[in-house]
C-alpha cells in the first residue's frame, strides 16, 4: 500500500496551524532515523526563531524525515543538498 502525503505550503497555512517542536524532540527523532548530525541555531527566517539542522547521507531518509517533520509542524521543512558539511543532505526544522 502506498501512502499519500499531503504537501503544505507556507502560503496556504494559517499561523494558528503551525506547531513548534522542541529541539530535543527533533534531535531524538533524528538519532532514531540515522542522522549523521543535528545542530540547533538561531534563524531569522523561521517562525519560531530557531531551527534544527539535521544532516543525512541518504536522500530518501532525509526526504522522509522532512515529510514527517513538515506534517508535525505544519510548515514545509526544507531539504537541501550541499557539498560542504558533515553529510550531503540536510533538513531544517523550526523548533524551540
Amino acid at each position: 500500500m502506498k501512502m499519500l502525503v499531503k504537501r503544505r505550503s507556507l502560503n496556504t497555512l494559517d499561523t494558528k496551524d503551525r506547531k513548534t517542536l522542541t529541539y530535543e524532540v527533533v534531535r531524538r527523532f533524528a538519532e532514531a532515523t540515522g542522522a549523521v548530525e543535528c545542530f540547533w541555531r538561531i534563524s531569522d527566517r523561521s517562525f519560531s526563531g530557531y531551527i534544527a539542522e539535521v544532516w543525512f547521507n541518504e536522500l530518501q531518509t532525509a526526504g522522509e524525515f522532512a515529510l514527517v517533520c513538515s506534517d508535525r509542524t505544519g510548515v514545509n521543512c526544507k531539504l537541501r543538498v550541499t557539498s560542504e558539511g558533515p553529510a550531503t543532505f540536510y533538513v531544517t526544522v523550526p523548533c524551540l
